[in-house]
């Protein structure tokens, strides 16, 4: 990523008249004691103007490249890291932001804390905070169905704050859940029996 960091960053920025003065305070300190450089200072001072200007737009490139080296608050690199990760660009940016991260972290595994630590991102949560809610034997024997095991949801509470995507916390739960479970992120619990067996809806509540 860091190739596609330095190559991305040519585009220019226009550095702020503090910024440049700053920096040409800062070169014209650099200079030795002596009253010959009093008599060219105005030749100097022009000098280091020129030269403070570009200094200015390489600090504000850096902050740029600080930024989006972290993928939370990538703007410009948001389609390189798409890219790489083979993710559609879809959605806002912080939707964008939050697919990116979601991924990076995501691993082939079958915990619920995996599940947690993955979907965090997407459900603007604390990795402890989000819901993993597993079927157990005893569910799975009262609704006669051997295979209500495989099922789990990942409840995330709509009263909760923040901006969370759940369409793509699904896209993500069935990219990463092992090819004999299912998994369904959801907002409300008042009915966990969505399914072909229970008579009750055949789509699950909060998808």
């Amino acid at each position: 990523m860091s190739r596609l960091l330095f190559d991305s960053f040519d585009s220019p920025a226009t550095p702020t008249l503090a910024a440049v003065d700053k920096h040409a305070s800062m070169m014209a300190a650099l200079l030795p004691p002596g009253k010959v450089w009093r008599l060219v200072g105005s030749l100097l001072s022009l000098l280091f103007a020129g030269c403070a200007d570009e200094l200015g737009r390489l600090a504000g490139r850096v902050t740029d490249l600080i930024n989006e080296a972290d993928p939370s608050t990538a703007i410009e690199l948001l389609p390189d890291y798409e890219s790489e990760l083979a993710l559609a660009a879809t959605g806002t940016t912080a939707e964008q932001q939050a697919n990116v991260v979601a991924r990076l972290i995501a691993r082939q595994r079958y915990r619920p804390v995996d599940f947690q630590t993955a979907l965090a991102p997407l459900l603007a949560q604390d990795p402890s905070d989000v819901d993993v809610l597993e079927r157990t034997h005893a569910i799975a024997d009262a609704m006669g169905n051997d295979r209500e095991i495989f099922l789990f949801f990942i409840y995330r509470d709509p009263t909760l704050p923040g901006t969370y995507f759940l369409s793509s916390a699904q896209a993500l739960v069935n990219a990463i859940k092992p090819s004999h479970t299912k998994g369904f992120v959801i907002e409300s619990i008042n009915f966990l029996c969505d399914d072909p067996f229970s008579q009750c809806d055949r789509d699950v509540l909060g998808a």
